[in-house]
């Protein structure tokens, strides 16, 4: 293989990773700039080490592995000692399947259950996110977040469970004005 079909492979990957490499550094960092620096610097970890990464089957997870160290040591650096959480000011989005059934839901309740998934504990907002908005199986996060898969289940389910509560309250809610 030359050098040139390697560069292309190289941007074929970059850019189908870039994006949410960034959204995952950033959520590690709270920084736009660091975010930035470390998601260029897994890739150029990657470029540098390209023909002994060849036999690694999940490059996804690798990719996050390596941003998630990075962003330790970034914190390491900076004298913060503390779990990694995301940041409060991102924006949770929900899809919600459009019939008219499903239409009637309020932006109060999906104000709530942004509010119940910020209020998450850390860990547990962090495997919500990865396996819910950035669609990842159980087994790349727990791989990512050094866990056991049945501790990636069983905070998903805490999740899950405390977004159901929230969703049955607030119907109640809106079933007693009626």
């Amino acid at each position: 293989m030359t050098v040139d079909n390697d560069e292309d492979a190289f941007k074929s990957f970059y850019n189908h990773y870039f994006v949410r490499l960034l959204r995952y550094s950033y959520s590690l960092t709270r920084s736009r700039e660091v975010a930035e620096e470390i998601t260029n610097d897994v890739f150029m970890h990657c470029w540098q080490k390209r023909t002994s990464l060849r036999q690694i089957k999940n490059p996804e997870v690798y990719l996050f592995v390596v941003a998630r160290n990075k962003a330790i040591d970034y914190r390491r650096k900076q004298s913060v000692i503390r779990e990694i959480v995301l940041p409060e000011e991102d924006t949770i989005q929900i899809a919600i399947d459009s019939n008219p059934e499903q239409q009637l839901i309020s932006a109060e309740m999906i104000r709530k259950m942004e509010n119940t998934i910020q209020q998450l504990p850390p860990k547990c907002k962090t495997i919500y996110l990865l396996i819910k908005q950035h669609g990842m199986k159980y087994k790349e996060v727990a791989a990512i977040l050094n866990l056991s898969v049945k501790t990636v289940e069983n905070q998903l389910s805490i999740a899950l469970k405390r977004l159901t509560t929230a969703i049955n309250f607030t119907l109640e809610k809106e079933d007693i004005h009626k």
